[in-house]
């Protein structure tokens, strides 16, 4: 059980580390859902937290500032793994356990990263319409329709 600091409770930069670091675990599952594989998700989780350490001005949602800064890492690093790196041949960082099973990760991995971002943010993170929109930086309708349209791909998918 945590340890009540008066401090922490007066200060809220400190209440700003504390709210990013519990939402540690929930960004780490929504990097991995959007197919990072585990060690980029680790690196770029941990390069945002450190993002966090020195913002001055926190955000209202940690979640989801800390799911776009460390999804934009992990895309920098994809970026520069593309450029300098030898080309391998990309192969989806989860695979079915028997066969024939479905694995919603799999499937999540291959719609267009924005559906996947939309849908990460909403059903993983739990943010509202408006709080992705804003965290992704597109309108609230555009969220709406980004969202149905992944679901009804995600929908038609698991049906085949």
């Amino acid at each position: 059980m945590p340890q009540y600091d008066e401090r922490a409770a007066s200060d809220p930069r400190a209440e700003w580390l504390g709210a990013c670091e519990a939402a540690r675990t929930k960004v780490y599952r929504a990097l991995i859902a959007m197919g990072a594989p585990r060690a980029d998700a680790e690196d770029a989780l941990q390069d945002a937290l450190e993002v966090a350490v020195r913002t001055s001005v926190p955000a209202q949602r940690p979640e989801g500032w800390l799911f776009v800064v460390a999804l934009r890492r992990w895309r920098r690093h994809r970026w520069r793994q593309r450029i300098f790196g030898p080309l391998l041949p990309r192969t989806p960082a989860f695979a079915p356990d028997q066969d024939g099973a479905i694995d919603v990760l799999v499937e999540l991995g291959k719609l267009p990263d924005r559906q996947r971002a939309v849908l990460v943010a909403r059903h993983v993170l739990g943010l509202s319409q408006n709080e992705t929109a804003s965290a992704l930086g597109i309108a609230p309708g555009t969220v709406g329709s980004i969202g149905h349209r992944a679901i009804k791909a995600l929908r038609e998918r698991l049906e085949e």
